[in-house]
């Protein structure tokens, strides 16, 4: 397992609502699920829980490609790239 896979999901283990993966081509991919975010809690917003995953990434020296574009490309599903955080 890569070393970026390995700490995304270290950062995000206790997260319940992402999915993170990659293809094999060194590349990985992190996709939240807001309809996850609803169950339990009433007025969880997704927006925040998105936010949420970023900052953990951030913790641990990652960020998703695409800055403020990759939180509505997650809001609506979509997966974007995890990549170490720029020096």
């Amino acid at each position: 397992m890569n070393n970026l896979i390995y700490k995304a999901r270290m950062a995000l283990r206790d997260v319940m609502e992402v999915n993170i993966y990659s293809q094999g081509n060194d590349k990985v991919f992190l996709t939240v699920f807001p309809e996850l975010v609803w169950e339990g809690t009433e007025k969880t917003q997704p927006e925040k829980v998105v936010r949420n995953v970023i900052g953990r990434l951030h913790d641990m020296d990652l960020d998703v490609d695409g800055g403020e574009t990759a939180v509505k490309t997650l809001l609506d599903s979509g997966a974007v790239e995890i990549v170490r955080k720029a020096a």
